[in-house]
């Protein structure tokens, strides 16, 4: 999808301090041989903090960011990935009300990894029909210390350069068609629902497992998976890595540059560099350009890995004008995301002050 006239007006994130892995690996929360396989050297614990009240705190940088009034903004989407307060109640109304407040549209959108991404193509649908309001505010949070949830030990799995830990955070990026610091070359999104299984494994879909208090141990399920469909777990990856080349290749050609002119890629964070590698070296970007160090020490933040790591790379000065930054990134279904932003404006954006070191 080209985007035409959609600016990336403000970014905004809410990182807690990062708990130390191989503190967790002394505590036992995180297992040794786990640890030493992985490459994550740290996940960011956001404590009791929701992650609605993430969401609001990074959205009310963005906003504050971006030059425009929270009157102008008429549309909210928030992404995520976790269950995000009491069942049955909508935390996008939550963000709104603390956010932009008045009556315009807010809606949750729960694509898991790709979720950030997923919202800004949405987002550039709404503000490219012509409504009279000219931005729209993308969130997206998540809170892993849940009792269902085990952060250090949630995906790791038999035959996968993954390994995740999961760390905490909010997210926020305010797309606008008046102006921005960087114009929204293309972005679009894709779909590989034939792979669901691989997430599923064999457990029924009723009653949901959250109601019986079923922990998430979604490397089990994919190990599961692999160990009964070899042929169809190898033919799976393959599969992915096709897509999200042919994703790529779309985007790019509709955003008018080459792989060549890809100055940074921010991606879904992996431990290891061999995880980056693996999914920047089929496209032909080099790993160099992509996050690994300064994702690692985060862990995977849920929806939210992509819009942080495009804020670290404005906010450090590791891009400028001229930069084109590519965004990337897979998850559950399976779904796939891409766009591609080039960098218009220098900003002298410096990055919050983050709270106390975590302790537990």
């Amino acid at each position: 999808m080209m985007t035409g006239g959609v600016f990336v007006a403000g970014l905004g994130t809410y990182i807690p301090e990062s708990f130390p892995a191989e503190r967790a690996v002394e505590l036992g929360l995180y297992s040794r041989d786990e640890y030493e396989a992985s490459g994550w050297t740290g996940a960011a614990v956001a404590g009791d903090l929701s992650a609605p009240d993430m969401a609001v705190r990074a959205a009310n940088q963005a906003l504050a960011r971006s030059g425009h009034r929270p009157s102008e903004v008429g549309l909210l989407l928030h992404a995520t990935f976790l269950h995000q307060g009491p069942d049955a109640w909508s935390a996008h109304h939550y963000v709104q009300r603390h956010t932009v407040g008045h009556n315009i549209p807010a809606f949750e959108i729960r694509q898991a990894c790709t979720g950030m991404l997923g919202a800004m193509e949405l987002a550039c649908c709404y503000l490219t029909v012509g409504t009279h309001l000219p931005a729209a505010l993308v969130t997206g949070a998540d809170n892993f210390g849940t009792p269902l949830i085990d952060r250090w030990r949630y995906s790791a799995a038999a035959g996968s350069n993954r390994r995740s830990v999961f760390g905490d955070a909010g997210a926020a990026i305010l797309l606008s068609r008046r102006t921005g610091f960087a114009r929204l070359l293309a972005i679009a999104s894709a779909s590989l629902p034939d792979l669901e299984e691989m997430q599923r494994g064999d457990r029924p879909l009723f009653p949901p497992t959250c109601t019986i208090g079923e922990p998430v141990q979604m490397g089990e399920r994919i190990a599961e998976f692999q160990r009964k469909h070899p042929a169809a777990f190898a033919d799976a990856r393959n599969e992915l890595h096709q897509a999200r080349t042919n994703l790529v290749s779309q985007v790019l050609d509709e955003a008018g540059v080459s792989r060549a002119d890809i100055s940074r890629v921010a991606h879904v964070f992996g431990g290891t560099e061999e995880y980056v590698r693996g999914v920047l070296e089929p496209l032909g970007i080099d790993v160099s350009k992509g996050l690994h160090e300064f994702g690692r020490k985060l862990g995977h933040l849920g929806v939210n890995d992509q819009i942080v790591g495009l804020t670290h790379l404005v906010e450090t000065g590791a891009v400028g004008v001229g930069d084109h930054v590519l965004m990337l990134g897979n998850g559950v279904g399976i779904s796939l995301s891409c766009a591609v932003a080039e960098i218009t404006d220098q900003v002298d954006w410096a990055p919050l002050p983050r709270p106390g070191a975590a302790t537990k």
